[in-house]
């Protein structure tokens, strides 16, 4: 979603009782796992799309199980100041997440070279390396999911992501041929 065409906002305005805090807690987390921004304490803000309107209807949901009160306001308008301000936050976060995971993928692709130079990595190795690449792929979907505003740093992530498949790629071929070589 391009800066300029984020007219329309979702506003979420909620209480939640004090005690526990976890319901506290648990509400802020779903709030940042949507990847909203608070305005202030209690008023949390989205692009407003089908989807993060579901989201927020679901949250909205649960505070009130919760015991609290929520109110969601739909085609809220914001000053072209306060509407930059919010969409810097919101790219700033994912920037954030983005540069994260930049650092795991360097890590994966640092422990797979470590796998090559010592040439004795097992099959078992090779199914850990497979399980850390799908869950990097999830982590990126579960991040573009709630990239809203399009954050330049995402770009990235695809040449990364290729570069980790390319590398379990080719150690499961040579392990392969390893393999076929002890059995001949």
């Amino acid at each position: 979603m391009d800066k300029d065409r984020v007219r329309d906002w979702l506003l979420l305005i909620y209480t939640v009782p004090s005690q526990p805090s976890r319901l506290r807690a648990t509400v802020w987390r779903e709030l940042k796992k949507a990847g909203a921004v608070y305005l202030r304490d209690g008023v949390a803000i989205l692009p407003q799309r089908d989807e993060t309107l579901a989201v927020f209807q679901a949250i909205a949901g649960r505070i009130g199980a919760f015991g609290g009160q929520a109110t969601l306001v739909e085609g809220a308008r914001l000053g072209a100041e306060r509407a930059e301000a919010v969409i810097t936050q919101l790219q700033a976060a994912r920037a954030e997440e983005y540069a994260e995971i930049r650092r795991e993928a360097e890590h994966f692709l640092a422990h797979a070279a470590r796998e090559r130079a010592h040439r004795a990595f097992t099959f078992a190795e090779l199914e850990e390396l497979e399980e850390d690449l799908g869950k990097l792929k999830h982590w990126v979907e579960q991040v573009r999911t709630r990239d809203y505003c399009e954050t330049a740093d995402g770009g990235f992530i695809e040449e990364l992501l290729d570069r980790c498949e390319a590398a379990v790629s080719s150690l499961l071929e040579e392990a392969y041929g390893n393999d076929k070589e002890t059995r001949s």
